[in-house]
């Protein structure tokens, strides 16, 4: 096998998979359509599904992974899979007739995947729920929960060990700006934090079943709740249930989605040491702890009661953690409650956890990098390392992490830009495009509810920032370097050069 074609075969090994477990969810969603009683949307969803798993297989078994994997192709694996399963995922709603226009299904899938939850399929006959069937309602639900954890991280846990660029391609997709080994293999590591998510997944479900939801409702809302992707079939969200234990399961829930994996994985074996001595967590709790005593005290001026309390706790989880539940009409709130809660979109929860945004931790690791950068001003020969707690982070991994959040500024600031030339107002564009990158959901402005009072272009924009923010960028850009345009690439290569 050449060169060429073992770079081709993982890209396509890899999509084949992507696409072989897109199908089997379709076929189940097909199942639930039956199951629920409503056969209008089984047929389009089992067809599509078969024939998805059919091209999955075919490319699965036509390919095999090469023995030697640049590490350029991760970066371009990694992205195309990510660009084909969300084309894939726009043809349930296409061929079900439940979203008419190419760029609606297209925003609604890149908006499951990435865990997003932004939506733009509006309120049915029952002003309660969304105009879409249960087949397509658990569609919307376990897009969510694949593109929690990750669809690579599921393909590196069936593939044969691929030694340490498996590890790359699950960093690549993790929220998060390193992978860890939980194992010396990969491919049991990769088991294991799966086996975490589907069991906190089930433990989540039957939290819901006992607290009074039907079964299609607690898997639906446990796949996005493990997954902090925050789909709903109610168009309240959570306020439907109207139910104050609900909300405060929910937002232990919530916030122990946002909470890094791994290290739940180790309190699960017994050593809460990992979690409870890191920076990174205790940054996230006392983000969290502060931004829920702001709301409450400014939030309204109504009585600060327990019932505030629980209102405050939950948005400001549900933001920070990026699930974008939400249990009252955070609208009505004082502008500073709601210019609270605008500063903590992009910001996201814990690395290694199912949360978009930032993350605690390149913010901890950019405060350090600025207080030397502030020191070095007095001392011009001062040496001071940059730490996260008591690791010190090698400067090339700080400027990365410096760079990254540069970039996403430069994101945040063009789209919101962009959206503003549609027409819209700042506040909705700078919700936009911020909940949009921090992959949050519900925004402020015209896009409290959904986003179908943005114009197709500023929908095609909150699309492109979605993927840049569930993918942190640099896989983008370095996928980048793979297109074949002549004058683009040498550019390209220079911007994202690496020495491995």
């Amino acid at each position: 096998m050449t060169e060429r074609n073992a770079r081709a075969s993982l890209l396509l090994h890899t999509v084949g998979l992507t696409l072989a477990f897109c199908g089997v969810a379709m076929v189940a969603s097909a199942v639930v359509e039956l199951l629920s009683g409503d056969t209008d949307d089984w047929l389009p969803l089992t067809v599509t599904g078969l024939i998805v798993v059919s091209v999955g297989y075919t490319l699965r078994t036509s390919t095999s992974v090469p023995k030697a994997i640049p590490l350029l192709d991760v970066f371009a694996t990694v992205a195309a899979s990510w660009v084909v399963i969300s084309l894939v995922g726009t043809l349930p709603y296409l061929l079900t007739g439940t979203l008419t226009g190419l760029d609606l299904a297209l925003f609604e899938s890149v908006s499951g995947f990435t865990t997003t939850g932004a939506t733009v399929i509006g309120a049915g006959p029952d002003p309660a729920r969304y105009d879409a069937s249960d087949g397509i309602l658990f569609w919307r639900a376990i897009t969510q929960w694949m593109g929690g954890m990750g669809v690579i991280a599921l393909v590196v846990a069936v593939l044969p060990s691929i030694g340490g660029r498996g590890m790359g391609m699950m960093a690549a997709e993790a929220p998060g700006p390193t992978g860890e080994r939980l194992t010396p293999r990969v491919r049991s590591t990769a088991r294991r934090l799966w086996g975490v998510y589907l069991g906190f997944t089930v433990v989540v479900m039957v939290t819901y079943l006992l607290l009074g939801m039907n079964l299609f409702e607690a898997v639906t809302h446990a796949f996005t709740t493990v997954s902090t992707g925050g789909f709903s079939p109610n168009t309240a969200s959570i306020a439907h249930y109207d139910s104050a234990m609900l909300e405060w399961l929910l937002v232990l829930f919530m916030f122990l989605a946002g909470t890094s994996f791994p290290m739940l994985y180790r309190v699960l074996r017994g050593r809460p040491g990992p979690l409870l001595r890191s920076v990174e967590f205790r940054t996230y709790a006392a983000v969290v702890g502060l931004a829920v005593l702001l709301i409450f005290f400014t939030a309204d001026a109504g009585p600060r009661n327990l019932e505030a309390l629980r209102q405050a706790a939950f948005m400001v989880v549900s933001i920070m953690s990026t699930t974008g539940y939400a249990n009252t009409d955070f609208t009505l709130w004082a502008d500073a409650a709601k210019g609270i809660l605008l500063i903590l979109m992009p910001l996201g929860a814990m690395s290694g956890s199912t949360a978009g945004g930032i993350k605690m931790i390149r913010l901890v690791a950019v405060a350090s990098f600025a207080h030397r950068a502030s020191l070095g001003q007095l001392h011009s020969r001062l040496v001071r390392p940059i730490r996260i707690g008591p690791t010190i982070l090698d400067d090339r991994v700080a400027n990365q992490i410096v760079g990254l959040v540069i970039l996403a500024l430069a994101a945040f600031g063009a789209g919101s830009l962009l959206i503003v030339l549609t027409g819209a107002d700042l506040v909705t564009a700078f919700s936009a495009s911020a909940t949009s990158f921090g992959n949050v959901g519900p925004g402020l402005g015209e896009v409290s509810a959904d986003f179908l009072a943005i114009p197709a272009f500023g929908r095609m924009v909150s699309v492109v920032l979605m993927v840049l923010g569930r993918l942190e960028i640099y896989p983008i850009l370095l996928a980048l370097v793979k297109l074949p345009i002549p004058r683009a690439r040498p550019m390209l290569a220079r911007m994202t050069r690496t020495d491995s």
